[in-house]
């Protein structure tokens, strides 16, 4: 067996994950991941329901971490995930010319 290599370590979230998370991308309003709200460096809200009968949105101005660790970001640029590297690690691979999904 070998040892674990690679993401180890929980990641923070200084809001409730489990609420309904929404980025603002080019003026629509996008449901997303805890891990993607948290690296968004535009506009966040959270949809507070505390009181079921009066639900309402809430905007977030908590930290930018970079997309999958505990790093916080010290210059975001407008409107775009941070990463570690510069580099999305979400993508991966070239697609064969077969592949058009």
């Amino acid at each position: 067996m070998g040892e674990k290599k690679g993401n180890t370590v929980k990641i923070q979230h200084d809001f409730n994950p489990s609420r309904c998370l929404e980025i603002n991308y080019k003026g629509k309003w996008y449901r997303v991941t805890a891990n993607e709200f948290r690296s968004w460096t535009g506009e966040r809200r959270i949809l507070n329901i505390d009181n079921p009968s009066t639900p309402f949105y809430e905007e977030y101005n908590g930290p930018v971490y970079k997309l999958g660790t505990n790093i916080i970001s010290r210059e975001p640029t407008p409107e775009q995930f941070e990463f570690e590297n510069g580099e999305d690690p979400r993508k991966f691979g070239t697609r064969r010319k077969y592949e058009s999904f």
